[in-house]
């Protein structure tokens, strides 16, 4: 496949309002904030050739350092974007592996039973308890699902909104029944998303009690005593944990530290031992000695919302949507902006997913007189001007800027408005005022792909465009089996790429600093940007 695609429907639009819709909301929001930490040179391990003392800290304490903390520590109403603190104090159901496989956490099996992925089957593993001495059986692992999937608010309610039931077959079985087919389980369930994120009966019943405490069936627990919220967590070990082996420090300290240049003087003074990354300080965190870890995680790009053309009648026409994406030369605008033309995205999974199709990747070669002849056949051309929503968080202004350079070449002007906070940038977008904004949006599989993007209900599809035959896909992947569900990964990822919704110009990484000396961090798959951060430990 290469060229432009054929011409075809922009789809409808309808104008629906629901919960479903504020839910994602909340999920988006996280996978937003969480872009605080991506972009990078380096898409695998990499180590610096400083010296320094970054090294000398590792022993039977471990402090990790991050640039946000929650509102609250409660995982049924927390959110993704914190799972690295999250992490410390409750272990998931199932564990992501770095090559996107997964294996038993505290469940030891898993999975889809029947056809068409309406029920699902656990089991639980034996003699596991929690950090107040509550037993973990299936009664309990139900009361917390049941809990949380019942939150409006955070987002953890929108990734089990799919459950209409669940029952304890037996003290450690269980089986959750679905209201429609949702492939997505075991993905929710794992360390990435944190659904599977178990909380005792007992806090439950008090969920106040989980705002700043915690009571998992993970390695540590909070001690209150030795914490500052929103400065720095101390966790100790869990004197009740299931396998001490995987206790790897005597007590860890998750520290905020704001500002990126500080974070990197930390560690190189030894006050920090690992940390999530930024942007702006990865040359320096390598000259530093430190190793940096940054999997491709993230479509950055121009989200063509306005696929109607309500507000800019130019992108209701796909020939239009084509031309941007091919005006756009994504390989020097990752060299420039991110350090590594590698991180070039043209469609909407990375390699390694099972979506992912390399004859995708020239699907839009970058070729301006061709751009040209696309406006001209659909009656501009002179282009046009495009009013585009931005902020200057996680680059995005950065990359909207040099997006528009290029569009320049073929007429297209880009009117930016940019907002300075999240909030004031996620307001703007759902309000449906502007045609297309920056977007970052985590990819995984068209499972969560569908849930703020695809959804005519999600936030970063405020136009809610509906596609009959994407609708049409999207109802075969929900019942398919894994092997079917691949091929229509596949098909779902190329009609997205032929009727160009966005313009995706690079997968940015998610990335994790880390001191010499310390093994466990397996980050490097673009199937798992969050690792199971608990296995981080001393190589010696």
């Amino acid at each position: 496949m290469s060229g432009v695609f054929g011409q075809g429907s922009g789809g409808r639009s309808t104008r629906k309002g629901s919960s479903l819709r504020r839910r994602s909301t909340a999920v988006l929001v996280g996978s937003l904030i969480a872009l605080t930490a991506a972009a990078g040179c380096s898409s695998s391990k990499a180590g610096g050739s400083g010296t320094g003392s970054a090294g000398a800290a590792v022993g039977d304490t471990l402090t990790f350092g991050t640039a946000a903390t929650p509102p609250t520590l409660n995982p049924a109403t927390g959110d993704p974007a914190y799972g690295l603190l999250y992490q410390w104090a409750y272990d998931p159901l199932v564990v992501m592996n770095g090559d996107g496989t997964f294996r038993a956490g505290l469940a030891t099996k898993w999975g889809y039973v029947g056809e068409g992925n309406t029920t699902y089957e656990l089991t639980l593993r034996d003699g596991v308890k929690f950090s107040d001495g509550t037993a973990m059986d299936a009664a309990a692992v139900k009361t917390y699902l049941d809990y949380e999937r019942g939150q409006t608010t955070g987002s953890m309610g929108g990734l089990l909104a799919s459950i209409e039931s669940i029952e304890a077959t037996g003290p450690l079985t269980l089986r959750i029944n679905l209201s429609k087919a949702d492939p997505g389980l075991t993905f929710n369930f794992a360390q990435a998303f944190g659904a599977g994120n178990i909380a005792s009966p007992k806090a439950v019943a008090d969920p106040t009690s989980l705002d700043n405490n915690t009571a998992g069936a993970g390695p540590y627990m909070l001690d209150p005593a030795q914490t500052v919220t929103g400065d720095h967590y101390v966790f100790v070990q869990n004197p009740n944990y299931w396998d001490k082996t995987r206790q790897h420090w005597t007590s860890v300290t998750v520290r905020a530290i704001t500002n990126p240049s500080s974070m990197i003087q930390a560690m190189q003074a030894g006050q920090v031992q690992a940390a999530l990354g930024d942007a702006t300080t990865l040359t320096a965190a390598a000259s530093a000695g430190l190793d940096v870890t940054a999997p491709p995680q993230t479509l950055t790009g121009l989200n063509l919302a306005d696929r109607a053309g309500q507000l800019t009648p130019a992108l209701g026409d796909v020939r239009v949507r084509q031309a941007l994406n091919m005006a756009v030369d994504r390989t020097t605008i990752a060299k420039a902006l991110y350090g590594n033309e590698n991180l070039a995205l043209s469609q909407y999974a990375l390699e390694g997913q099972a979506g992912y199709d390399p004859a995708l990747n020239d699907a839009y070669p970058f070729d301006v007189a061709k751009a040209k002849q696309l406006l001209a056949d659909a009656g501009y051309p002179d282009g046009f001007t495009l009013p585009v929503l931005s902020t200057p968080l996680f680059s995005f202004d950065k990359m909207i800027q040099a997006v528009g350079g290029q569009l320049s070449a073929i007429g297209v002007k880009l009117e930016v408005t940019s907002k300075g906070t999240v909030n004031d940038y996620f307001t703007s977008m759902i309000s449906g005022q502007f045609p297309a904004a920056a977007i970052g949006y985590g990819l995984a599989n068209m499972n969560s792909l569908y849930a703020g993007f695809v959804n005519p209900q999600g936030p970063f599809n405020w136009f809610h465009t509906v596609d009959p035959q994407l609708d049409a896909l999207y109802a075969q992947y929900n019942t398919a089996d894994e092997q079917s569900g691949v091929a229509l990964q596949q098909q779902i990822n190329a009609r997205l790429v032929e009727q160009a919704w966005t313009v995706p110009v690079v997968g940015a990484p998610l990335s994790y600093y880390t001191v010499k000396g310390l093994t466990g961090l397996d980050a490097t798959s673009a199937n798992s940007g969050v690792p199971w951060v608990t296995d981080l430990r001393s190589a010696g």
